[in-house]
């Protein structure tokens, strides 16, 4: 098929709005959003909220189960029927959430829904792997307008669960974002995802001519240090320290993050905050996540993503302090969100870019399908121990000490995570001498 010409819109473009819908429409699914549920779930199941945590947890696995099989279909055949199949099962969840009236069933509806592969922490594996084809010089900027669909999507979303369960209840409110989440993601995804450039006569970034061979592997360039366009298989990936170092950083990340989400907005209402403090100080997070994911993108395709992402874990260390030293000021809620929604835009990006930047495009899907599994489980973990912590009897800023230790560690994991080096068949035999030089 005959390339299009390059001052015509290049579809990629029009990925980019296509996963910003999606990423709005199952802003349901996050785990902020599931904070403002378990209270009025627990009541109303007679459960307490460290066992209802679970379902949260089970969701996590089932997407980490799935999450191989995901981004191997997705190589293979793209996002468009997959998104529609994973909106379809994300939306009937939740509508199925409104029926049951046991923990066991509500365990099984979130095992389920958790096929879909949404509400991950590293976000959502059927929106960042494809713009992670569709580009590679403008990835960072494509990705974070993306992304800010997942944030956005939570700060009107806040407000109107409150609202809604006010009103309605939490299993009529559940049912109707249920139905919201199956019309958006399973339409956009059958009308305007497409797989790849390459299917429709294109090239990444809208070019006029495919990647020269020669600059993929010329490892002594700026832009070559920055962002691969060398494809690793997931096997090779898997073979170098920097993979295992980010799965580590991940993991230990995803457990505080998801830990700290779940029980942060019950904290807040214990040391004696208003529930219109609270809500209002909470959306102060996902709307501050906007704007930082914007100016991050901006200087994500720029700076090495290993010091973007680093940035972003102290950042999250940075907004536990608040909550250690907090006795119902209200300041502190609103330093902590402000903090931990600027720390968000470039976890965002470490989550989108790392692995793209680093092992390339080609097989991206497998690549992250190995990586979310990973990050899901260890995100699961976190509500249901950080529940036993605080159910046990420890003293809440204890259990926020360790989440800051948490996100150290994983930022200094980060820091040291360099670039692989190129294995020998990437590299063409003139260019062997000059990647040897600048190792």
């Amino acid at each position: 098929m005959r390339a299009l010409p390059v001052h015509r819109l290049y579809y990629g473009w029009v990925m980019v709005w296509s996963a910003l819908a999606i990423n709005v429409a199952v802003s349901p699914l996050n785990a902020v959003i599931f904070s403002f549920l378990i209270g009025p779930m627990s009541e109303d199941l007679g459960v307490p909220k460290s066992a209802l945590a679970w379902s949260l947890t089970l969701r996590l696995f089932a997407a980490g189960l799935s999450g191989p099989m995901l981004g191997i279909m997705i190589d293979r055949h793209g996002a468009r029927w997959v998104g529609a199949i994973c909106g379809a099962i994300g939306g009937i969840g939740l509508i199925a959430l409104g029926t049951v009236h046991s923990l066991w069933l509500a365990y099984a509806v979130f095992a389920v829904s958790g096929l879909a592969g949404f509400g991950g922490p590293a976000g959502q594996l059927l929106t960042q792997v494809p713009l992670a084809k569709w580009f590679i010089r403008q990835r960072g900027r494509a990705l974070a307008i993306a992304s800010t669909g997942m944030a956005a999507g939570t700060v009107f979303t806040i407000p109107i669960t409150q609202w809604m369960i006010g009103i309605m209840g939490w299993r009529n409110t559940t049912m109707i974002f249920g139905a919201v989440v199956a019309a958006v993601v399973v339409s956009v995804s059958v009308l305007f995802v497409r797989r790849s450039p390459e299917d429709i006569g294109l090239h990444p970034d809208g070019d006029a001519t495919p990647i020269d061979p020669s600059a993929v592997v010329d490892t002594t360039s700026r832009s070559a240090r920055l962002i691969t366009t060398i494809d690793w298989t997931a096997r090779e990936a898997l073979r170098t320290g920097t993979m295992w170092l980010a799965l580590a950083a991940l993991a230990i990340a995803g457990a505080a993050l998801t830990g700290t989400l779940v029980y942060r907005v019950g904290f807040w209402t214990s040391t004696g905050m208003s529930p219109t403090l609270v809500g209002l100080g909470t959306a102060l997070d996902p709307l501050t996540v906007v704007g930082s994911i914007m100016v991050v993108g901006l200087f994500a395709d720029r700076f090495p993503i290993r010091y973007v992402g680093c940035a972003g874990l102290i950042g999250f260390a940075a907004s536990i302090v608040p909550m250690i030293i907090s006795n119902g000021e209200p300041w502190t809620i609103v330093a902590h969100n402000v903090l931990w929604g600027s720390a968000a835009g470039a976890y965002t990006a470490l989550n989108n870019l790392f692995f793209p930047n680093y092992f390339g495009r080609r097989h991206l899907g497998a690549i992250r399908g190995i990586v979310m599994p990973v990050s899901i489980v260890a995100s699961g973990l976190g509500a249901p121990l950080f529940g036993y912590l605080l159910d046990a009897g420890f003293a809440a800023s204890t259990v926020w000490e360790i989440s800051f230790s948490f996100f150290a560690v994983a930022a200094a994991l980060i820091f040291v995570s360099k670039p692989p080096r190129p294995l020998a068949h990437h590299l063409t035999p003139a260019l062997v001498p000059a990647a040897a030089a600048a190792d």
